[in-house]
């Protein structure tokens, strides 16, 4: 999987450069059912999982966006993603990419065209205060896409997607073959299992393939496996209270509900696709199509950049966290409890940099904390109403009472 994921982590820094945020807004800040279609197909590539997706949605909403809008980007981004597109190829095989990607869009677009017809066409009421930081970043073309790619992208992915290596890893080595079909089935109980597992189930879209090929490799059919990769990574605690307070709870009700109805159509779907269709079912016997040859140079170095990225990623929060100090006089400190990944941290940096007499900004998604060191004429307020701008949900803390 290790090539394909790092293509996939440089095709989304390079989209990033080219594809600035606000044509994306100017697209989707129209009336009409026409913007519920292009928010669900420009989600497809972009890779932002379920709690980076947040933020982005609330700005779309500041832009005008439509309540049906939203909703289809909030369904359709973090379940698909040209990193995870690409890396479900290499490890499921090509007919569960083009299904994933396809259930994707139309669970995105129902979901989106429901929530317009029962909640109305007109934009979200949401809070102004604030504009969006600029989302360019300094210096060339080519350190920008690096830099998002595997700073951003990367950074959000690396431990859900060590955890599902992980997990995936134990249930192919400890699980003996075909008891999951024996104790689970491969009916509808198994969509509804994997639905119940995937829901309150914290994984993002490239996490979750290595998960669901140990399950397909122990019995689970490829419709449930695909109910788990669409319903496990578009949800999450954080993404249904923001969802709620964003867009209100009627839109919340048609975004579970679409959400869990389609996944369980695509499930049964594949299936049925695969029934009509054997030859071209996944043989995860053989990963997915490819072979049991000896793995080749580009193999051996795509793993050993990917598991050194990865380490990489989850230990610095770590490290930072040894070393952390409380801020000198003048500093602010302020949690975040939202703020869940590296995407989330961008998000927070960008709406506070530049802000009056902030000097220095240490977020940490693992703490929920920000820092921010300064000459001593921040406003806190003003910090406030930027991160809240931004999607999130702050409050001060004073440096006594986030002392560890």
């Amino acid at each position: 999987m290790a090539p394909y994921l790092l293509l996939g982590v440089v095709i989304a820094g390079v989209m990033h450069v080219l594809i600035p945020s606000s044509f994306i807004a100017r697209q989707l800040g129209r009336a009409g059912l026409g913007p519920v279609a292009k928010a669900a197909a420009f989600g497809v590539p972009l890779p932002l999982c379920s709690c980076s997706v947040v933020p982005v949605a609330a700005s779309l909403t500041r832009s005008g966006a439509s309540r049906g809008a939203v909703v289809s980007f909030l369904v359709t981004t973090p379940t698909s993603g040209v990193d995870s597109i690409l890396a479900t190829y290499s490890l499921l095989g090509l007919p569960i990419a083009i299904i994933r990607v396809i259930g994707s869009f139309l669970i995105g677009l129902a979901a989106g065209v429901a929530t317009a017809l029962g909640t109305g066409v007109g934009s979200a009421e949401t809070t102004t205060a604030g504009e969006e930081a600029a989302a360019a970043g300094e210096g060339s073309w080519l350190r920008r896409t690096l830099r998002y790619g595997f700073e951003e992208v990367f950074g959000g992915i690396a431990r859900p997607l060590l955890i599902g290596t992980l997990l995936g890893g134990a249930i192919a080595y400890f699980l003996p073959a075909g008891i999951l079909e024996q104790y689970v089935g491969q009916g509808f109980l198994s969509y509804l299992v994997m639905l119940a597992v995937g829901i309150p189930l914290y994984v993002c879209a490239s996490g979750s393939i290595p998960l669901a090929a140990a399950l397909m490799l122990k019995g689970i059919s490829p419709g449930a496996a695909l109910v788990f990769l669409i319903a496990g990574p578009a949800t999450n605690a954080a993404t249904v209270t923001v969802i709620s307070g964003m867009l209100g709870k009627r839109t919340l009700v048609i975004y579970l509900l679409f959400l869990m109805l389609g996944s369980l159509a695509v499930g049964y779907g594949t299936d049925a696709f695969f029934a009509s269709f054997p030859a071209l079912a996944p043989s995860l016997g053989a990963a997915a199509g490819h072979h049991h040859e000896q793995l080749g140079l580009l193999e051996l170095a795509s793993g050993i950049a990917l598991g050194a990225l990865t380490l990489f990623h989850v230990g610095r929060p770590l490290v930072k966290r040894l070393r952390r100090s409380e801020p000198e006089a003048g500093g602010l400190i302020f949690e975040v409890p939202d703020m869940n990944c590296q995407h989330c941290v961008a998000s927070v940096t960008k709406a506070v940099d530049g802000l009056p007499g902030v000097v220095e900004i240490d977020a940490d998604p693992d703490t929920k904390r920000l820092v921010l060191e300064g000459d001593g004429s921040a406003d806190p307020t003003a910090v406030l109403e930027a991160i809240t701008a931004a999607g999130f949900h702050p409050r001060r803390l004073e440096p006594d009472t986030s002392a560890t």
